[in-house]
């Protein structure tokens, strides 16, 4: 193979673009996305119920995220900026929403982070909740689902297989600011094997005496997974409570999943997304390559104490960018 010499063209490009090169090495910047399209079929149970097909685009979204030196030996900043876009329906002001958005300071000590975010009450379930971002998903049954704005957030670096998070909100926004801390929310996780153990609360996080608790318990082991979760809910004279059940099993790109919950926290008030006292789900996904997978489920869901069900079948497709 012939080597070709170095021109003053080639030269003068490499001397352009070499700090672009150590600057990118020092600061990450990722755009990054994921559409998720489903056309569902939804039977509303009841003498007044209706069946139609809907076209939903879930919680299809776009961003930035990334990281970059602060010039303080062993400190980074980090930071995401992230919309929900609705490519079926809305448009105008109701096409793009806010999601986690915030900036941040990690190094040994772990990581704070600033702006608006999801508590870590929300974030733990993520470990067992196999049917995120459905038409009907687990706030549908539980509330505790909160994306919080001014939060201020602390989670500590990894301590053998433990971990926390704790993080405080301001009452600004609800007229009962007493200080920086009027509502709280914190996780621990434990990892130990095949078993990976948590435990969340919040307290004033969604109203002044609204108080959540929730313990889970995941197991994996190889292609198979199963989680249980715990949860507790008081609303000053209004309690209710709930478990959920989920397990999955990978062959190939193939991945079955179900997902079973009871609940009566809708009882407690604390959520008005809150509405099923059961639900029953049954996925299948189809990882067709690293970025597109195709997705079928059927659900199930009682509502309240109607013992009126939903009924609820759909296909779609998630594409990551």
């Amino acid at each position: 193979m012939k080597l070709l010499k170095p021109t003053l063209l080639s030269l003068a490009l490499s001397s352009v673009f070499a700090p672009a090169i150590v600057a990118a090495e020092d600061n990450w910047v990722d755009v990054y996305g994921k559409i998720m399209l489903t056309l569902d079929s939804v039977d509303e149970g009841g003498v007044d119920g209706t069946e139609e097909w809907q076209l939903n685009s879930n919680t299809t979204r776009f961003g930035v995220k990334g990281f970059g030196e602060t010039g303080v030996e062993g400190l980074e900043v980090f930071y995401k900026m992230e919309w929900a876009v609705d490519v079926t329906d809305e448009s105008k002001e109701k096409n793009i929403t806010s999601r986690n958005q915030y900036i941040g300071l990690r190094g040994g000590f772990g990581e704070i982070l600033a702006g608006r975010v999801d508590t870590p009450t929300k974030t733990l379930v993520s470990k067992i909740d196999l049917f995120n971002d459905y038409k009907v998903e687990f706030k549908s049954v539980f509330n505790g689902e909160v994306r919080s704005s001014d939060i201020i957030q602390y989670t500590t670096p990894k301590m053998g297989g433990f971990k926390g998070k704790l993080a405080v909100v301001p009452g600004e926004d609800s007229g009962t600011n007493d200080g920086i801390a009027d509502g709280v929310s914190a996780s621990v996780e434990y990892k130990a094997g095949q078993f990976t153990f948590g435990a969340a609360m919040d307290d004033g996080i969604e109203g002044e005496d609204v108080e959540t608790m929730r313990a889970l318990v995941k197991y994996k082991m190889d292609n198979f997974q199963l989680g249980f979760m715990y949860q507790d809910t008081d609303n000053g004279n209004l309690s209710g409570d709930g478990m959920l059940l989920s397990g999955g099993y990978t062959m190939d790109k193939h991945f079955l999943k179900f997902q079973i919950s009871e609940s009566d926290v809708w009882e407690a008030g604390a959520s008005s997304k809150a509405k099923y006292t059961s639900q029953q789900m049954v996925g299948w996904d189809y990882k067709a390559s690293k970025k597109t997978t195709f997705v079928s489920y059927l659900s199930f869901s009682e509502v309240g104490a109607t013992s009126e069900d939903d009924t609820i079948f759909g296909v779609g497709i998630i594409q990551k960018f």
